[in-house]
């Protein structure tokens, strides 16, 4: 971009009012903490603070069973034997039908 005003490498101002240049104070510099703070001040302004619901006493939860096993596991472990098993009587049978 030879012989134009424009730069990728010129600085952007970070002031709410950069729009122009006029209305930036001279002596104005944006750091890190000043937009913390800024922030944090809308945020608090627009949120009020969580309510946390204190209780007396903790509330008890059911004891929790390890070994506690469903019908619908059973079923499945059953019908997963029953499978295993099928395969193991169909490759006896091919094995034998086959003369070996």
């Amino acid at each position: 971009m030879i012989g134009t005003e424009s730069s990728h490498d010129e600085p952007v101002s970070m002031h709410p009012l950069a729009a122009d240049e006029g209305q930036i104070p001279a002596d104005y510099d944006v750091t890190t903490a000043d937009v913390r703070e800024d922030v944090t001040a809308q945020t608090h302004a627009v949120m009020p603070d969580p309510v946390i619901p204190v209780t007396p006493a903790p509330v008890q939860t059911a004891p929790v069973k390890e070994h506690d096993v469903s019908m619908k596991e059973i079923a499945q472990m059953v019908g997963a034997m029953v499978f295993v098993f099928g395969f193991a009587a169909l490759g006896l049978h091919a094995i034998s039908y086959a003369g070996y």
